[in-house]
């Protein structure tokens, strides 16, 4: 069966695999937070920081997440920890592999439609094709596998 022919994820599903995805962002800004405290201690001879300015803490969230959906979209067959938990997967409407600039339309569409209290992950209710404001700029789609067809190749 072609992915194509797979249905579109629904709201309720793709809500889950963010928050899954969510709590492995929050891991991996604490570490990166760790990472930045420790550089800037190391030059500034010893001294405690203090707050990083708001600018740069959204800048290393954005570059994390930035990078960790990438990957995940790229290189671990369209899924990332949480979509492949609740068996969700991204597919290019284009056919083939999807692309670098699909993952930064993508992300940078789903962190304005955020900002907008979710109204973007919220558009699907009232689309005809049940997309998403980041699914239709970067022309992709997330659909959803059934339990017994999630391991086949």
């Amino acid at each position: 069966m072609s992915q194509k022919n797979f249905p579109t994820a629904p709201l309720a599903r793709r809500l889950a695999a963010l928050v899954y995805d969510g709590l492995i962002l929050t891991a991996l800004y604490i570490l990166a937070g760790f990472v930045v405290v420790a550089l800037i201690k190391v030059s500034n001879n010893g001294e405690f920081p203090g707050t990083l300015p708001a600018a740069v803490s959204f800048s290393l969230m954005f570059i994390i997440a930035f990078f960790y959906y990438s990957d995940s979209w790229r290189r671990r067959n369209g899924q990332t920890i949480g979509m492949k938990a609740w068996g969700l997967k991204l597919i290019n409407e284009n056919k083939g592999p999807i692309q670098l600039s699909q993952c930064m339309l993508r992300i940078g569409v789903g962190f304005f439609s955020l900002v907008l209290l979710g109204a973007g992950f919220f558009w699907m209710l009232i689309d005809k094709r049940q997309r998403n404001w980041h699914d239709m700029a970067s022309l992709t789609r997330v659909i959803f596998i059934p339990k017994e067809m999630r391991n086949q190749p």
